[in-house]
């Protein structure tokens, strides 16, 4: 789950901040009236350009510049260092961050403090503070999660493209937005933000209380979807633990991969993969390019320590392991009918629906077994994963490995990326057919490279000898 942060007006009390030392500076030093006392800005309390243009008869433009060299003089100053290192975070912020973090949570912070962007040694001190201001309150997020924004319109804009599970808020106008564009909102409520109430995609705190916070979760996303969210984020946290062993794999398998530029790589719908089965090794080669956390569907055998996935190995240690790693992973296990024909696969078809309505990422191999009669390139496709994919509006990705038997070679397989696509208005019977042929043109291309590899080390060899 992607979480983004709000920092001035949300996790800190900038309205307090404001009150202690804007009111007075701006009042005394430009003779000024407070006119909206519930705004959150400085401009918008005193409604500043409009002042400017009655008062001192400027145009528009003329009082823009005159306001930002008002809001220049004041921030670029001892206070904003105060502000940026020494006003402390709401009570519980640091709290309830440190837990989402430690549950596996993705944090970023994106911030529309306009002095950030500046290409200069005041924007570069800017930045510092912010990500120093953060590291001060106990919340030790690295660089890369900070985005800085010259206005709220970029911001919005940015969020809005990336589509976050969530995000901690305070404005009334992004909040609505983030809302019409169906990106769940908690509004941390003060004055400026009064109109806000709750709706489908909109709740409010007016403390940070990990009880409250997570209960606003649970009415935004349903108590089911967050017990997915859950699920995927231990799987997730497992996941990270093991990638030290995709390099090894990679090594190992030294796969050839083709039309990679098709690798689907969008967090805001679900993924299936689709490949065809070669190998039990399959998931490890493919996952060894991909380096995602993919729920894998596999045999109900591997999840009852009866066979393992190390060339499908009987030793008890191992067919342990495989089904120890598996079930942490959050695969579902299948159990074929030509195994048990009183197989009832329920629980993981319900379960495949379920991560990917949460945009997850699943792979299903669904010919079901990786033998195939003589002479056929493919066993027949079961179509439950372009029923999930329907279901869910979630993307295909086709996949089709050809392991390299020329012990000659360098490369163990050829991996294949055929070009993701959507059900939506296809019927099954159109989107098996489009499937099918995408499988067999990339099955020619595989073919079509590992007999040129061949043909060029049988002639390289044949050069040697000649020689």
């Amino acid at each position: 789950m992607k979480i983004i942060l709000d920092t001035d007006g949300t996790l800190t009390d900038f309205n307090k901040f404001i009150k202690e030392n804007a009111i007075e500076y701006f009042s005394k030093k430009y003779n000024l009236d407070i006119i909206y006392p519930d705004a959150l800005e400085i401009e918008e309390i005193f409604d500043i350009e409009n002042v400017l243009m009655k008062r001192e008869n400027l145009t528009s433009a003329e009082a823009k510049n005159k306001l930002k060299e008002m809001l220049d003089e004041f921030w670029i100053s001892i206070r904003f260092v105060k502000f940026s290192l020494f006003t402390e975070f709401r009570p519980g912020v640091k709290e309830c961050i440190n837990e989402f973090i430690k549950q596996g949570y993705d944090i970023e912070v994106h911030t529309s403090r306009s002095k950030t962007c500046e290409n200069s040694i005041i924007g570069s001190i800017a930045r510092k503070f912010t990500i120093y201001q953060y590291w001060k309150n106990g919340i030790f997020l690295s660089e890369n999660k900070f985005h800085f924004y010259i206005n709220d319109e970029e911001k919005l804009k940015n969020i809005i493209d990336i589509h976050p599970d969530l995000v901690f808020e305070d404005k009334s106008e992004i909040i609505n937005e983030l809302s019409n564009n169906n990106i769940r909102t908690i509004c941390v409520k003060g004055n400026h933000n009064k109109d806000i109430e709750s709706n489908k995609n909109v709740e409010t705190i007016s403390i940070f209380e990990k009880e409250e916070i997570e209960s606003k979760m649970k009415c935004l996303f349903g108590k089911n979807n967050m017990n997915y969210y859950k699920r995927e984020m231990s799987s997730k946290s497992f996941y990270e633990k093991l990638r030290f062993l995709i390099p090894i794999a990679k090594t190992f398998f030294n796969p050839i991969v083709l039309n990679e530029e098709n690798i689907i790589n969008e967090d805001n719908s679900g993924v299936v993969y689709a490949p065809n089965h070669r190998s039990t090794l399959d998931p490890i080669a493919i996952m060894s390019i991909l380096d995602k956390n993919i729920h894998w569907a596999a045999l109900l055998r591997f999840f009852e320590a009866k066979d393992s996935i190390f060339n499908n190995s009987k030793n008890p240690l191992l067919c342990q392991l495989t089904a120890d790693v598996f079930k942490k992973l959050e695969y579902f296990p299948i159990d074929r009918k030509t195994d048990n024909p009183q197989a009832n696969n329920f629980e993981s078809i319900r379960d495949m629906n379920n991560f990917l309505k949460i945009h997850c990422k699943i792979g299903i191999f669904g010919e079901g077994t990786t033998r195939r009669l003589e002479g056929q390139d493919f066993n027949v496709f079961d179509d439950s994963f372009l029923l999930l994919a329907k279901k869910c509006d979630a993307w295909v990705q086709p996949i089709t490995t050809l392991w390299i038997k020329d012990c000659q070679l360098d490369s163990k397989v050829i991996i294949n990326f055929g070009k993701p696509f959507k059900v939506e208005n296809m019927s099954i019977e159109e989107a098996m057919n489009h499937f099918m042929s995408i499988q067999r043109m990339c099955l020619k291309q595989n073919r079509e490279i590992r007999d040129k590899m061949i043909s060029e080390n049988e002639n390289k060899t044949k050069k040697y000898f000649k020689n």
